[in-house]
This record gives C-alpha cells, structure tokens and sequence, in this order.
C-alpha cells in the first residue's frame, strides 16, 4: 500500500534518530543509566554499539563477584578504547567494596585518572564500602585532573605521615567548582594548605563529611563559594568552624563548633541548617540576614542559654527541634506568610511553667502560621493545667500535633495546650493505631455538645470554642473530607488512613 504524502511510520522516525550525528547520541546517552544505556543495543545497527562509547562511565566491582583481575581488565579496555577513539568521558563514578587499592595497586588508580584527565572529565566520584579496613593510599592526582569540574570523594583512609606529605603536594584544579569530601582522613594544616595553595576562584560548593583529624576550618578566602556543608560525628563536634564569605547561598552544619563575625552581613544567605551545633550562636543576633527565607535549627542545646535574635526579614520557614523552650524573637518581616514549624520533646513532664515558657515562644511567632508538635514521654501531667487557664491571650496555632503520647496523660496534655493557643487542627492521627486517642479526643472536644454541666476549668477552656468536626484524609485526591466517629470502620486503609479534628473558635 502506498503512503500518504507526509506519512510517517514508527520504523521512519527510528530511522531518523539514528541517523542523528554521533555526539548527539551520545548526549542522549548521558541521561540514561547505565542499564537503560544497554538496552538501546537492540533498537537497531546503528544502536548496537552506541551504548559502549557513552560520555558517563560507572563501574563497581561488586558486578564482578570478586574476580578482581576482570573487574581491572574491563576498567582498562574501557578506557583504551575512549583513549583510541578519541572520544569524551564527561562522569566517571568508581565505587569500591573491598581494598583493591593497597600500596601495591596504588598506581592503577592513578593511571586511570591521568587517562581522564586526558579524556577531559568534567566529574569524578569516587566511593568505597569496606567495613573493616580502609584504602591506605589516594592519589593526588585524584584532586588535580585540569578539566575537572565536580570531585566526589567517599572513601576511607589512613592517616599516615607518607599520606599526609603526598596531601601537602595537592594542587586542586584551576576549573574545580564542586568539591564533596568524605572520609578522607587529614589534619588541620594540610586542608588549609590545600585551599590556600590556589585561588578557588570558581569553586561554588564545598562539602566536609566525617573527615577525622579536622579540627579547625576556617574559610575565608573563597570568594564565589555558595554552598558549604559540615558534618561530624557528635564525639568531634569540638571543631570550629569559620566562615565568612559574603557570597554564600546555603550553610549546613551538622556537629560542630560555629563562628561567624559579630556584625557580619550575610547578604545572600537563603537557607541556614544548624544540627547539634555545641556554639551558644549568641553571635547570631547581631548579624544581618537580608535574603535568609529557611532557618532550621536542632538539637542546639546551648541555646538555652540565650535569647535569641534574628534579623531575617525575609523569612519564609523556621523550623525548631529540641527537649528544651527556646528563647526566640524575629525582627518584623516583610513577607506575606511565612511559617513555623515547633517540635518539642518534654522528657520530664509539661508542668504549668513549661506550658508558659513555651506561651511565650508561641507570642514571639505569632506573625507566622505555627505548627506545633509536642513529643511527650512522661507520664507525669496530672493536675497541672489549672494553674495556667485564663492568665493569658490563647495564641492562634495552624495545627496542633502530639507524637509519643500514652492514653493515660493524653487528656491533660491536650488541655494544657489549649489553655495557651487555639488549634485550627489537631492531629494528624493515624486511623487504626491511634484510634484510642482519637475517641480521647473527641470525648474531650464534644464535652461542650453533651449538655451536661462542665466543670470551671472545662467551662474556662471551651468558652471560645465554636465548632468541632471530624475530617478524614482521601489519599488519592490528596484532600481532607468530613466525616464521624461511626463512619470510620467502613474506610480502607489503603485510601484513607489519617484523622484529624477541624476547630472553629469564636
């Protein structure tokens, strides 16, 4: 049958693909995995060997099932065959699980990589996974390829005086923008020798993750740095950290002493991670944050001893993990709506003070919406509330939740909180694990429907109280429903699985 002008069949367009030029099918290539890459074998002759030549390589050597000479011998072939072709190697991703690179194997890592500098390769990681030992050698050559952009290193070493001189020969690559270090052994001197050996001047994002022997990191002089991440054991969480470059864009730090400048202007600083920082950050407060939109902050336990102040008027999400009621003020802020998200674990019991300390906190972030979770473990919270009902001005909450509770402390820990603020939501709770404390709940809620007189404090608690209801979450289109009590045996699980009470207050 003869084919309409401009008709085209499937076979066509296939044909048209392959007859694209070769570096465009090798573009294509680079946004597939490895296995997807493979697959494209089959599509048809021009595909069949496509797949070998594609700019992003990653071997591990857990494919070989321990015949280490193979897993050598496919690396080199590879390798030989770009280097004949003349072709391009834009990634390459090795990843270790036992100790291949000894000293006696040393220099075949370093050959491989002096092979892709050649190659041009723009990113390089680097992993091992072995549990009881470590790789006793890295090349310096590893950090020095000139094209090299993007350098991942998760890898295990030892800390010995011949690793630290090949260290202290380091000359990173002029081109370097992204630098991800992990459990690379090394000591204070070296790493600041390393960087102040060379500009940096491209350099964007730098990671420290688990590097034993840092105990000192300052960075001062890395003008175009955006992004920098610190990460720690808790058992080294001594080290002290500076950083001061005014183009920096994101800050993580977790464990770890941090020091900015009194004073300084962090101009372009959007989102700021402290976890388990030992630093009382009193120098915080007088720093100025002009683009600062996320602040988390958790597990600081030294900020119990200050008062905080942020200047951030641009403020979109502050986040707050601790066991204790921190003390927190933010300047006025020019955004519309921004959020706070408030999880507080009370080991020891919510005593009347505490529900006022944590008032306060609730005050001083009232611009924002406030989500509150409470983690409690005590069982100690009876008789408590009393004292605190009626003092002062409930605070508006977009949603109260609990986690860690037991049935036994539920009821007055839900009471204590509603003599501060007023919910628009609690919950969420789980359909059938926490279908106690959702009777619990609505027991405690309905109290002002049953007609019955209510005791002073009741009466004090639910004056305001308007209107209660029951909503169910629809999974599938992802929205909350009304629903009762009675009704939620009849829901699958799969469908609906989460409750929570919608509270209207006068």
């Amino acid at each position: 049958m003869k084919k309409a002008k401009g008709e085209h069949t499937s076979s066509d367009s296939v044909d048209r693909i392959s007859e694209l030029p070769k570096d465009i099918l090798h573009r294509i290539m680079y946004f597939l995995t490895q296995e997807e890459a493979v697959r494209t074998s089959v599509l048809s002759k021009p595909w069949r060997y496509v797949w070998c030549t594609r700019p992003v390589l990653s071997f591990s050597d857990a494919a070989f099932k321990g015949n280490d000479d193979e897993f050598i011998r496919v690396i080199d072939a590879s390798l030989k065959r770009y280097y004949d072709q003349k072709l391009c190697v834009d990634e390459f991703h090795l990843r270790i699980s036992k100790g291949y690179l000894k000293q006696e194997s040393y220099y075949i890592l370093e050959k491989w990589i002096r092979t892709l500098a050649f190659l041009g390769m723009k990113k390089f990681r680097l992993s091992n996974r072995i549990e009881d030992g470590v790789i006793h050698y890295l090349p310096p050559v590893v950090f020095e390829a000139r094209s090299l952009e993007d350098l991942h290193v998760e890898i295990r070493t030892s800390s010995s005086d011949d690793d630290e001189k090949e260290y202290e020969r380091i000359v990173f690559s002029k081109h370097l923008k992204k630098l991800h270090v992990k459990k690379v052994n090394t000591e204070d001197g070296v790493f600041h020798k390393a960087i102040s050996s060379f500009p940096f001047v491209d350099i964007e994002t730098m990671s420290l993750d688990s590097c034993k022997g840092l105990r000192n990191v300052k960075i001062t002089n890395l003008r175009n740095l955006k992004n920098f991440s610190f990460v720690t054991k808790p058992s080294e969480s001594d080290c002290s950290i500076e950083i001061h470059p005014p183009s920096l864009e994101t800050v993580k730090i977790t464990h770890g002493n941090l020091r900015f400048d009194r004073g300084a202007d962090f101009r372009n600083l959007n989102e700021l991670y402290l976890f388990g920082v030992t630093s009382k950050l009193d120098h915080l407060s007088s720093c100025k944050f002009p683009s600062l939109k996320e602040l988390t902050m958790y597990n600081c336990y030294k900020l119990k001893e200050i008062k905080l102040f942020i200047d951030a008027p641009n403020i979109v999400h502050f986040r707050y993990l601790g066991d204790f009621i921190p003390s927190v003020l933010f300047a006025t802020t020019s955004s519309r709506e921004w959020c706070s998200m408030i999880h507080l674990c009370s080991n020891s019991g919510a005593s009347s003070l505490w529900f006022r300390k944590l008032r306060e906190l609730l005050e001083s972030l009232s611009e924002s919406k406030i989500v509150l979770v409470i983690f409690e473990n005590s069982t100690n919270n009876e008789g408590v509330m009393q004292n605190i009902v009626g003092c002062e001005k409930p605070v508006v909450v977009e949603r109260l939740g609990f986690r860690f509770y037991s049935s036994s402390t539920f009821s007055s820990l839900l009471n204590g909180a509603f003599s501060i603020c007023r919910p628009k939501n609690v919950g969420p709770f789980h359909l059938r694990i926490h279908i106690n404390i959702i009777k619990c709940v609505e027991n405690i809620l309905m109290k002002r429907e049953s007609g019955n007189q209510l005791d002073q404090f009741s009466e004090l608690l639910f004056r305001d109280l308007e209107e209660v209801g029951l909503e169910i979450y629809d999974k599938n289109r992802k929205e909350w429903n009304p629903t009762s009590l009675s009704e939620l045996p009849n829901y699958e699980e799969a469908e609906y699985n989460l409750i929570r009470f919608a509270l209207k207050w006068r």
